[in-house]
Parts: C-alpha cells; structure tokens; sequence
C-alpha cells in the first residue's frame, strides 16, 4: 500500500469529524477521536490548511471553503437534485413560498435545492446551507421514518440541541413526541423554529427500498400557512381534520419525486 494511502485515509477521518460538528473542533480533541499520534494530527491539518480544506479559528479548526467548492460541485451532478430540480419550481409557483430539496447527513439537514417565488418569506436556506436536521421540517419528515437505532446513531455527535428563536425540541424525549406526531399526521411542520414568523411543511421523499432519502418541504410567512378547516391532507385515515393549505401540494411534489426514483 502506498504511504500516501493511510494520509488519505485519516485526511478524510479529519473532515468528517469537522463537518459533523456545529463548532470548531480542537486538534487535541481529534487526535482523542481519531486516536492517531499528536504529530500526525498537526501534519495533516497543516496540509489540509493549506489546501483550503480546513480552517484555523481561535477554538480550533472548521471546513474550509475548498470542501464547500467540492460540495457544490456534487450539488451540480446529483442526479436526485436533478429530478427534483423542476418539481421543486413548480411548488414554488403554485404556493407562493419557497420551496425546498434537503437530505439529512447526520444530525443536520443539508438544502440541495431552492427556488422562491417574488413574495417569498426571506429565508437563510440557499442550497449547501446547514441546520440542524431537529429543527427543520424537512430534517424531521426524514427523522420521523428512520429506525429508531439509526435516528440514535445520528445524533449521537450532538451533546446539546441547539436552539435558535427559543422554539423547538430541547431534549431527545421532545424531539421523540415530534417525530410520532410527524407519522401521525403525514407532514412535519416547523413554526418559527428556524426563521421568525415563518412556517414551513415538508413531507419525505423515498427511494426504491423504502428508505427516506430526502424531504420537500415549502416554507411562507405564518400569516399566509392558514389552514383548511374541515379537509385533511391526502396521508390517510389518521392525518389531522384541519391541516395547513399547502399540505396537498407539498405531498404530491414529494410523492412525484418518489414515483421518479423507482
């Protein structure tokens, strides 16, 4: 094996741990996690630094912008961001709000797509943005249809749910009802977790085997979500009697996404 191979191997170790962090992580910290020599540690920050891949702050190392050049690079050929890609537009058409692809890598929610219409809610999900997959719509209709053994695995990086308008789950039990609530109804629903005054709807998309592998979600400003009272949203028998009026068409885009995957 080359020599060049176990750098490598270790290199790309270095960027998961940084990217499944939500803050800077400390060499000292990685050289515990990655249980690799001190002097190895500092070798391989020193290249990945230079190439742009991580970041020096004063707590430690973060991505560097390179990673983020890599990402959108992905971005641009994902093929489940190219199907999407004209559903996700006309959503946005239809409801007036801004329409979102994302997928869960971890505990976070990464946005593939965007597209918003004129009026649009002003959002801070552009495409390759992070957020904790808790808070978001999108990352909870994912959440609510992973095993348990799976969700557990994913947040088990995250020592503190993070909070941002002093709305949201604070504990895994909170998060847990959430979820269950999520299956009942058929859709997840975020209000004012993420952006103040904004509401957003989002339903899962699935592959071939079943599996949860993205969500559609549309976000608006709370005073155009409404609700339509008396009609429930076509997720079945147990989905709430008065739902948000961009259920139906939230769940028809994902589930035109899901018929293009298979």
């Amino acid at each position: 094996m080359s020599a060049e191979v176990p750098a490598l191997r270790r290199s790309v170790a270095i960027l998961r741990q940084l990217s499944a962090s939500n803050r800077a992580v400390s060499a000292g910290t990685l050289v515990r996690l990655l249980d690799l020599p001190r002097s190895t540690v500092y070798d391989l920050l020193g290249v990945l630094e230079e190439l742009g891949m991580v970041h020096r702050v004063e707590s430690g190392y973060v991505l560097g912008p390179g990673v983020h050049e890599l990402g959108a690079s992905y971005l641009r050929t994902n093929p489940l961001q190219n199907l999407a890609a004209p559903l996700v537009r006309q959503l946005a058409e239809e409801t007036g709000g801004t329409a979102q692809l994302a997928v869960l890598r971890g505990w976070e929610t990464v946005y593939l797509l965007k597209e918003s219409s004129p009026k649009s809610l002003a959002l801070i999900t552009a495409a390759g943005v992070r957020l904790p997959g808790y808070l978001t719509a999108t990352g909870r209709a994912i959440m609510a249809h992973l095993p348990k053994p799976e969700l557990l695995a994913a947040l088990q990086g995250e020592t503190e749910f993070v909070n941002r308008t002093g709305r949201g789950p604070r504990t895994f039990s909170q998060l847990s009802a959430e979820l269950s609530l999520t299956r009942r109804r058929g859709y997840a629903e975020e209000d004012g977790e993420v952006t103040p005054g904004g509401r957003t709807i989002a339903v899962p998309v699935f592959d071939v085997l079943e599996r949860p592998i993205a969500a559609i979600g549309v976000s608006v400003a709370n005073k155009a979500a409404g609700t339509a009272p008396g009609t429930a949203p076509e997720v079945g028998a147990t989905a709430a009697a008065a739902a948000p009026v961009h259920v139906q068409p939230v769940h028809r885009t994902a589930q035109a996404l899901t018929a293009r995957l298979r």
